[in-house]
């Protein structure tokens, strides 16, 4: 019979099979790639996004000096600002979605973790991570007063910092060519300032929405 133990074949199913614990060890790896190469790229577009947008400041300033500041100034301000807006953009569209691939990833782990205690519950003690899941650790639950926690806990991120950048150069944008049709400089500081703010408020609701659309609803 195949359940016969003199058949010399391994009959253990589910988590008692043998080949179970290099299952999951080789998820539990890819995984790991998966964060890494997350952040590398997140890192990465950042830097070079930075390194653009200090480019064009520096350029700027030597534009500014050699057309003292006329209107050939403003209008390459315009065009190196507007460049360097969409690369802004297009990096923090990115960011959020290596956050949010991010935390499915974290996710997956503690499961795998999970498994391993069922395999060895003796090891539960030494687990760095508990049973948390994707609303308690990475704090994407529902409700008025989670989602101001989620809204300071953004504060500190990469995305943010880009959504920050991103608001001044939209705002600049604006600015520059408001005065670029003859406005007075509070009219163009103003209308900078409002489409600043605006712009902020965008990446934010846009990050929101990524939120609802790929995080499932809490049960």
């Amino acid at each position: 019979m195949q359940g016969d133990k003199g058949s010399g074949v391994d009959q253990r199913t589910g988590l008692e099979d043998p080949r179970a614990v290099d299952i999951l060890t080789t998820e539990h790896w890819s995984l790991i790639s998966n964060r890494t190469l997350g952040y590398q790229e997140m890192f990465g577009r950042a830097t070079i996004f930075v390194s653009i947008l200090s480019a064009v400041v520096i350029a700027l300033a030597f534009l500014a000096q050699a057309t003292h500041f006329g209107r050939e100034t403003l209008t390459f301000a315009a065009l190196l600002i507007a460049v360097a807006l969409f690369i802004g953009i297009t990096t923090f569209v990115r960011s959020v979605a290596v956050n949010f691939e991010d935390a499915r990833w974290v996710v997956g782990m503690n499961q795998l973790r999970d498994a391993y205690e069922q395999i060895v519950p003796e090891t539960a003690p030494f687990l760095a991570v508990g049973r948390e899941t994707l609303y308690e650790q990475h704090s994407l639950g529902q409700g008025s007063r989670q989602q101001l926690g989620n809204m300071g806990n953004s504060l500190t991120t990469t995305s943010s910092v880009i959504a920050t950048l991103n608001s001044v150069l939209a705002g600049s944008l604006a600015a520059a060519l408001v005065a670029f049709f003859s406005a007075g400089p509070i009219l163009a500081a103003s209308i900078g300032a409002v489409v600043s703010i605006v712009c902020g408020v965008l990446h934010v609701r846009y990050a929101a929405r990524y939120r609802q659309r790929h995080v499932p609803a809490a049960r």
